[in-house]
C-alpha cells in the first residue's frame, strides 16, 4: 500500500511539473521577464557576451527569481528554453547597445555646436558621408576629444557624462566602449559612420587596457593598426554573420575574458564622487593622480573586494528591470 501511495505521489508530482513547464512554454510574459533580467544583468559588465555567458546567466536568473519553476527544470529544459528565447535576447542586447551608441553620438553634436561640427544624416549617401568625414571641422572635433572643454573636464568626459547622467556605478568596460564610439565616429581615418565590428573590438580593447593600467586614454599614433584581434567571436557575431542585413552594423566585443569583467557582474563602487576623473582623458593627469593616490588607497581596496562580491551585488540589483536604461545615470571613472 505504501508503495502504491508513493508511486501515486510521484506521478502527481511529475504531472504537476509537466503542467508547469507547459505553462511557461506558452507564457510570453515569463519569457519576456527572463529576457529583460538576463539582458540587464549581462549588460552591466559584458556588452558583447558569448553563448555560454548567456546560457549561464539565463539559468542563474531562473534559479534566483523563479525557484518553483527551476526545481522542475533539468538541463534539457534549460536548453530548450534558451533556444526559444535566444533570438529575442540577442535583439534586446542589440537594442540596448544601440540606445547607448545613439546617445553618445547625440551628445557629440550637443557638445560640438554646429559651427564646430556639421550635422550628418545617418541615411546620407556614401558620397555625403565621405565629404563629412573629410571636413576639417570633423577632424578638429576628433583631435579635441581629449582636450579640456571646461573646468578641467575634457570634451569626451563631458560627452560621456551626458550619456550616463546619474549612475553610481559603471565599469571600465562601459567607459572604454563609450570612448571608442566617440573616437571611431569622428576619426577621419575610419571610413563611414557605421562602426565596423573589427575596429570597435580593437578600440574597446585598447581603451579597456589603458583604464586597467591607469594610463591616459588619449590615442597613441598607430595603436589601432598595431592592435591584434581575437579569432573568437561573440554570440551576436555568429548570429549576424548569417544575416546580411546586419553585417554593416556597429558591433564588437572585448575578446579576452582575462582582461574583461565576467558577465553578470556589477561594477564595484567607483572612487570619484561626481564625474569621470580627468587623468584618464588627457596627458597631464599623472601628477594629479599621484597627489590623490594616498586618499584613494582605501577606496581602491574596497573596489578590488567589490569584484569578488560582484555576484551578490548582481543579485541585490536584479529587481531593477529597466532594461538597461541609463538615461538618469552619472558616469565616473573606476579606479
Amino acid at each position: 500500500m505504501d508503495s502504491l501511495l508513493n508511486d501515486n505521489a510521484e506521478i502527481k508530482k511529475r504531472l504537476k511539473n509537466i503542467e508547469l513547464l507547459t505553462e511557461i512554454n506558452n507564457d510570453p510574459d515569463f519569457s519576456k521577464d527572463v529576457i529583460n533580467r538576463v539582458a540587464k544583468n549581462i549588460f552591466k559588465a559584458n556588452i558583447f557576451p558569448f553563448t555560454k555567458d548567456l546560457v549561464d546567466e539565463t539559468e542563474h536568473v531562473i534559479r534566483k527569481n523563479f525557484p518553483d519553476i527551476s526545481e522542475s527544470m533539468d538541463s534539457q529544459h534549460h536548453s530548450k528554453l534558451f533556444k526559444r528565447i535566444k533570438a529575442k535576447l540577442l535583439e534586446k542586447l542589440r537594442e540596448m547597445r544601440g540606445g547607448i551608441a545613439s546617445r553618445v553620438k547625440s551628445a557629440i553634436f550637443e557638445i560640438f555646436e554646429e559651427s564646430q561640427l556639421p550635422r550628418i544624416d545617418f541615411q546620407s549617401s556614401p558620397a555625403e558621408i565621405n565629404s563629412w568625414k573629410s571636413d576639417q571641422r570633423v577632424k578638429d572635433a576628433y583631435h579635441k576629444l581629449f582636450d579640456v572643454f571646461s573646468e578641467d573636464r575634457t570634451y569626451v568626459q563631458v560627452i560621456l557624462e551626458r550619456v550616463w547622467k546619474s549612475k553610481k556605478r559603471i565599469s571600465n568596460m562601459h567607459i572604454a566602449w563609450g570612448v571608442a564610439i566617440a573616437q571611431l565616429f569622428l576619426n577621419p581615418d575610419v571610413k563611414g559612420i557605421m562602426i565596423s565590428e573589427n575596429l570597435l573590438k580593437k578600440q574597446i580593447k585598447i581603451n579597456f587596457r589603458k583604464l586597467q593600467q591607469k594610463r591616459p586614454l588619449r590615442p597613441e599614433e598607430g595603436e589601432l593598426d598595431a592592435e591584434e584581434t581575437s579569432e573568437e567571436e561573440s554570440e551576436e557575431e555568429e548570429e549576424e554573420e548569417k544575416s546580411p542585413k546586419r553585417r554593416k552594423t556597429s558591433r564588437g566585443h572585448v575578446p579576452s575574458s582575462s582582461h574583461a569583467p565576467s558577465p553578470g557582474r556589477v561594477s564595484p563602487p567607483l572612487t570619484s564622487p561626481s564625474r569621470l576623473l580627468p587623468e584618464f582623458f588627457n596627458n597631464e593627469g599623472e601628477g594629479r593622480q599621484r597627489a590623490r593616490e594616498g586618499r584613494r588607497e582605501s577606496r581602491r581596496q574596497h573596489s578590488q573586494e567589490g569584484w569578488r562580491e560582484s555576484r551578490q551585488r548582481s543579485g541585490e540589483e536584479e529587481g531593477d528591470t529597466t532594461g538597461g536604461d541609463t538615461e538618469r545615470a552619472e558616469i565616473v571613472a573606476e579606479q
